[in-house]
């Protein structure tokens, strides 16, 4: 009898364990990495290499369970590889990350990102978005505020880097003869620009009793 019930709880164990194992068709070997990007447009290699590279491999040296620190740089941009060990989990890498990216001494507007959660194994998928009847301006809309933002929620979706159509935006060009007319200067035109896009709270005035 005991022989027994240890049997039937060594097969129980067994399916137990089974049932957990994780099995996949391309096992997931790639290391921890997390990618960092940052954009500083109109800038030369060596302008971006000194003023954000070097920055940002200074604050993000010496991380806790990092292995390799790889970075690129070139026109207005600069990649950065994080690579870590096996001992911690994405999101504690990315964490770190974070965390480290705040101290980073950069020139203003130079704002760095993560990478999407993502490993090389990952597979990428293609498609184009068509409409009869629709400017490369109207497709590129739907796709950006509604095909986007559907495929965002869709569970295993890391990314989404969209490619072509234009973009509807609002320019402005000063004249500057009758800028000179009217005393006026380009901030100034900057500066009404600004506070005509701003959002302020409403609210209302009661009068009577």
């Amino acid at each position: 009898m005991f022989t027994l019930l240890l049997t039937l709880l060594f097969i129980g164990g067994g399916v137990a364990a089974f049932k957990g194992l994780p099995i996949e068709a391309f096992p997931d070997v790639s290391d921890i990495q997390v990618n960092v990007v940052a954009l500083y447009p109109g800038r030369a290699a060596e302008e971006v290499e000194k003023q954000v590279t070097i920055p940002l491999e200074i604050a993000l040296s010496g991380l806790p369970h990092q292995v390799r620190l790889f970075s690129h740089t070139q026109f207005g941009l600069c990649f950065m590889m994080l690579t870590f060990d096996e001992k911690v989990t994405d999101y504690f890498a990315r964490q770190q990350v974070l965390e480290r990216l705040q101290q980073a001494e950069l020139p203003p507007g130079v704002q760095p990102q993560l990478g999407p959660l993502s490993t090389a194994i990952g597979e990428i998928f293609r498609f184009r978005l068509k409409g009869d009847g629709l400017s490369s301006r109207d497709l590129r809309s739907i796709e950006d505020w509604t095909v986007e933002r559907q495929l965002r929620m869709v569970p295993g979706v890391a990314d989404i880097v969209t490619l072509g159509g234009q973009i509807k935006t609002y320019e402005v060009n000063p004249d500057l003869a009758k800028l000179r007319y009217y005393d006026l200067t380009l901030a100034q035109v900057y500066g009404a620009l600004g506070r005509g896009n701003a959002n302020v709270g409403g609210s209302k005035v009661e009068q009577g009793v």
